[in-house]
């Protein structure tokens, strides 16, 4: 796992959290009189741990300014750049330390997320590539090269990325439900439903597994399973409005049309624009020969989701032909 040194900071972006944290009471300070570049650095150090961040940069300028090759002021501050969410600082920052540390691996690290989350992919590809020549057990930079490979549309390297992470470092949700959803959407749905069933041994509450193996269940007909984990997805989010969707869409499954309107209808209720549920209500309501209301769910459908003009066409066509039934 990358454990960038000094200053402890947070760096979150495209749903990753690199979590940076060292004891400040590991590093010794200087007890100096004279206030030389390594007393402004130590000063910035305890600031930060004062929650003072902003007086903390200017104490880690001041000691690059009478240091200009102090490799770590310039990572730290780099750090609490990424905190501030300056981005375009703290790439100058890492940069630098590069320039004076050309092998350090977390600088390298943090670029490549900035890389990442500014779309720069091959750039950010090339950084993650050049930390696991040093670091080649490293499942944090293959989760990470997971999401690049991703990003750009690669789901095999992707897939193949997120196996290692998960090999490397076993308790990585993240890696495993990333996994799990490119299964699914290749149609490996077996192995699909083996990886969410692991996570859900590592954390039996996390919602997305719960919710994804359902939806991986209902690709394969498991409409029971398909209940059983959309059920404990909005036992563990209530306001969960596509879980009660999926639970609709198994209870119609198996024409069990009562239970499939409630979901559906309570899906709605918790989100309002939530278009697809209004569609798979109005065929519910079909299903059970209340046309007018069918009609009043296919008309909501089209007005808030459907863009398509041919779309737009075949629902008017359908919605005639209730409106034909409701004649007979």
């Amino acid at each position: 796992m990358m454990t960038p040194q000094h200053l402890g900071a947070f760096y979150i972006g495209a749903g990753i959290a690199l979590c940076i944290i060292v004891p400040v009471g590991i590093i010794l300070a200087f007890k100096l009189t004279q206030k030389s570049a390594e007393w402004y650095y130590n000063q910035a150090i305890d600031l930060y741990a004062n929650g003072q961040t902003e007086k903390a940069v200017q104490f880690l300028k001041k000691a690059i300014a009478m240091e200009p090759d102090f490799a770590n002021a310039h990572y730290n501050l780099g750090l609490l750049y990424l905190q501030q969410e300056d981005f375009n600082q703290a790439q100058e920052c890492f940069e630098n330390v590069l320039s004076l540390r050309p092998d350090d691996l977390e600088s390298k690290y943090n670029l490549a997320l900035l890389a990442y989350d500014a779309g720069r992919y091959d750039e950010a590809e090339a950084l993650i590539l050049a930390v696991l020549e040093q670091a080649p057990d490293d499942g944090d930079c293959y989760y990470t090269l997971g999401l690049i490979f991703e990003a750009k549309q690669e789901a095999e390297q992707a897939k193949e990325a997120y196996q290692k992470a998960a090999e490397l470092a076993p308790k990585n949700i993240n890696a495993y439900l990333f996994l799990g959803k490119l299964q699914d959407q290749s149609m490996q749905l077996d192995e699909a439903i083996e990886t969410f069933k692991h996570v859900l041994e590592l954390d039996p509450n996390n919602l997305e597994a719960n919710y994804d193996l359902s939806i991986t269940l209902a690709k394969k007909g498991d409409w029971d399973g398909t209940i059983h984990y959309s059920q404990r997805a909005v036992d563990i989010d209530p306001s969960y409005a596509k879980a009660y969707n999926q639970l609709g869409l198994a209870y119609y499954c198996k024409e069990e049309l009562e239970p499939a309107i409630e979901n559906y209808q309570k899906a709605i209720e918790i989100d309002p624009t939530y278009g697809n549920a209004y569609n798979n209500l109005g065929y519910a309501y079909q299903k059970a020969a209340r046309y007018a209301d069918a009609i009043r769910m296919f008309e909501i459908y089209m007005e808030k989701s459907s863009e398509d003009p041919q779309e737009v066409a075949e629902i008017r066509e359908h919605i005639e032909l209730l409106r034909k039934k409701l004649l007979e």
